[in-house]
């Protein structure tokens, strides 16, 4: 296994411990102030972490600047948002499941925007492995039915999510390939892209709402807040740009694809409800990663 399917596995677990945290939050603040209030904090903690280890080996070239800073604007502020709008409009089933799609569609334009090919040993761990999530994670029972007008705009969103989340991790390695760069610079650049944009927009729509994510007014537990954004958001984005440093975009997506399975584990070990097709699906990615890093 290298560095970068190691620096995978490692953010999908943070990711995953992260997400049932994030959870407590979500009635709280809404998902763009919450994404304004994660990224402000996980910025604070990157920007100190530079400072105590010295860590100053920045990005050099324009290229990489403006590929890292697309990267936050599309895989962060349009692409979280537009996953946020599909979870409203077509709930977590549907969306997850369209989710799917990102190793793919990183595959696919690591080809376009990069000019690197996958063997097929990869392609073929990358199709099990999204095929094995989607089994898991595909909805267990009927689901409440939704308008054509929701449906539509849902779907669009889900699909708008995929495509950026890829785009972001193709964009992330386009950095990583124009020069030599530590993955925390890469991340905190990628991160504060993103996070300015979405507060842009929030102060534009209601400049109240973004006091409210820069001050926290009115949250309890907020040191549960800091423990999810210090996993999740501080060392998953972390994580996430090394994996892309070292690994190529759609093997890393393909990987972090897997936390909604690492969500399903937690809840059996919480001795929640688990069927035969969520284990089979499991299995089956955990066959597909094999491949993956057999390769």
């Amino acid at each position: 296994m290298g560095l970068g399917e190691l620096a995978a596995i490692s953010a999908a677990v943070v990711w995953a411990f992260s997400t049932l945290l994030y959870k407590t939050f979500s009635h709280h603040l809404s998902p763009m102030q919450l994404n304004v209030s994660k990224g402000l904090l996980a910025t604070s903690m990157m920007v100190l972490v530079i400072v105590l280890t010295g860590d100053f080996n920045i990005p050099q070239h324009t290229h990489a600047w403006l590929w890292l800073i697309a990267s936050g604007v599309i895989g962060i502020a349009i692409g979280d948002s537009a996953y946020f709008g599909a979870l409203r409009n077509i709930g977590p089933a549907r969306t997850l499941v369209i989710e799917s799609l990102a190793p793919a569609l990183a595959g696919i334009l690591n080809i376009i925007l990069l000019g690197h090919f996958l063997s097929l040993l990869a392609w073929l761990g990358i199709i099990v492995t999204s095929v094995g999530v989607v089994i898991a994670i595909s909805p267990q029972q009927n689901l409440q039915p939704v308008d054509k007008r929701h449906y539509f705009i849902g779907v669009s969103l889900a699909l708008l999510a995929a495509l950026c989340q890829a785009t972001g991790m193709v964009m992330s390695k386009g950095a990583m390939n124009t020069e030599s760069m530590s993955s925390l610079w890469a991340a905190l650049i990628r991160l504060v892209s993103g996070t300015l944009s979405v507060a842009l927009v929030v102060a534009i729509i209601k400049y109240s709402d973004l006091y409210q994510a820069v001050r926290l007014k009115g949250i309890e537990n907020k040191h549960w807040l800091l423990v999810a954004v210090f996993f999740g958001t501080f060392i998953g984005l972390w994580l996430q740009l090394a994996s892309v440093k070292y690994t190529d975009p759609a093997i890393a997506q393909t990987i972090f694809a897997t936390a909604p399975l690492i969500v399903m584990t937690i809840g059996f070990v919480k001795r929640e409800p688990v069927s035969t097709k969520m284990i089979f699906g499991g299995l089956l990615a955990l066959v597909g990663v094999g491949i993956l890093l057999a390769n």
